[in-house]
């Protein structure tokens, strides 16, 4: 089972569960074929992105993989209540994932981490 309840054979993307809809340079937008999704935990292909768009084409989220196709950093633009106190208000934030998939709790973007990922926010007016 895929974190927030997505399940995914094992716990990979694979064709039958997502359709890759378009890139953003080299990262893959992927929708559910079964309506509601998560981005899988894990990937098959070594340092691999993939993004999460709402359905007006915005961005949501996008998942950042390691060399051992593992799920280690989300960056997401959506409610966080923590954050903002407002579930509503979209805010730049991440998340850091563990060797077991647990998550941290969500921070503020730093610079650093938006100039690494700045030509993906960016296609997305962030």
């Amino acid at each position: 089972m895929a974190s927030r309840g997505a399940v995914a054979k094992n716990g990979h993307v694979t064709e039958d569960e997502y359709q890759t809809v378009k890139k953003v340079y080299d990262a893959k937008v992927l929708l559910g074929k079964h309506g509601e999704h998560s981005l899988p935990d894990y990937s098959h292909t070594p340092n691999r992105i993939y993004i999460k768009e709402n359905s007006d084409g915005s961005f949501r989220e996008m998942r950042v993989y390691n060399e051992k196709r593992r799920l280690y950093l989300e960056i997401g633009y959506h409610g966080e209540y923590r954050l903002t106190g407002n579930r509503k208000q979209p805010i730049l934030h991440y998340h850091k994932y563990d060797e077991n998939l647990d998550r941290t709790s969500a921070d503020y973007l730093p610079k650093e981490m938006y100039e690494k990922y700045k030509k993906y926010l960016e296609a997305y007016g962030l």
